[in-house]
């Protein structure tokens, strides 16, 4: 059963998080602790008592309020002890994060992808479409054995089959390297330039990579990625267009063509060749 407690921030290891503490969201939290008091207590652990020398507790979630805690100068914080492993723990900490909906597009994808590859090494490799024997009988809703994964999704965290699909997308295909280089950027709250990013090839995707860490930019680097436009010529365009419409026409559509083209057009220079 969970325990509440008033923690001493002193005592609590945060460690390191999945996704890099921005200290602009950190000092928002602040003004709202400041303001309204803590409204949601933080997760943490005991630490094991093999760990000699280490702080009593360590942080399972609740990264940022904890920091900003700190900023403000608090002693101790409201929080949950809960009984959970290592592995345990992050599944916990990923949970509340997709839960609470505070992800950016990058970090959704990156959070969800550790849930499934952690869950697998507890529970069992996830086969789609197959009948998963699961380690463990009692397995997180999101990735229960036989069933839809995006379903499970959408009744945890509010993600519809569209969306988890693409989330799923960016997780699995980004590189790490270009993962690393959209963070502080644009595109990093960008579902959409993540998803034309991933689906770049990984020779290209590095490519981008390097050119993001000189251009924070996204745009111009996806323009030179592309390459220059292939000149064509505007006459020649138009000729294959009728041409594909030509050859769908009937022969009494062709008739009515033929006089169009007649009434527009002096073939006088025609007779005067023969």
């Amino acid at each position: 059963m969970a325990e509440f407690i008033r923690a001493p921030i002193a005592d609590i290891h945060i460690g390191e998080r999945l996704r890099p503490i921005d200290s602009d969201y950190v000092e928002a939290i602040a003004a709202s602790l400041s303001e309204r008091g803590q409204i949601s207590p933080i997760m943490i652990r005991r630490t094991p008592a093999k760990n000699k020398g280490a702080t009593p507790f360590t942080l399972v979630a609740g990264g940022y309020r904890t920091t900003a805690a700190k900023l403000l100068g608090w002693s101790e914080i409201d929080a949950i002890i809960v009984e959970a492993d290592a592995v345990e723990a992050q599944l916990l900490e990923i949970s509340e994060n997709l839960y609470r909906n505070e992800l950016n597009p990058l970090d959704r994808a990156i959070f969800v992808m550790k849930y499934r590859e952690l869950w697998e090494g507890k529970h069992g490799k996830i086969v789609p479409g197959g009948d998963q024997k699961s380690k463990d009988t009692e397995c997180p809703l999101i990735f229960a054995p036989g069933r839809e994964l995006s379903k499970q999704v959408q009744e945890r965290f509010g993600f519809g089959e569209t969306t988890y699909k693409k989330v799923a997308r960016i997780g699995k295909n980004l590189h790490p390297t270009l993962r690393a280089a959209v963070r502080g950027t644009a595109a990093e709250n960008d579902q959409s330039a993540l998803l034309k990013l991933a689906k770049l090839p990984a020779d290209d995707q590095v490519k981008v990579a390097a050119a993001l860490r000189e251009n924070g930019d996204l745009k111009p680097v996806l323009t030179w990625l592309k390459g220059p436009k292939a000149e064509v010529d505007p006459q020649e365009e138009i000729f294959r267009k009728v041409s594909a419409l030509l050859a769908k026409a009937e022969a009494s559509t062709l008739r009515r063509v033929l006089d169009h083209i007649g009434t527009l057009s002096d073939f006088s220079f025609l007779e005067a060749a023969e």
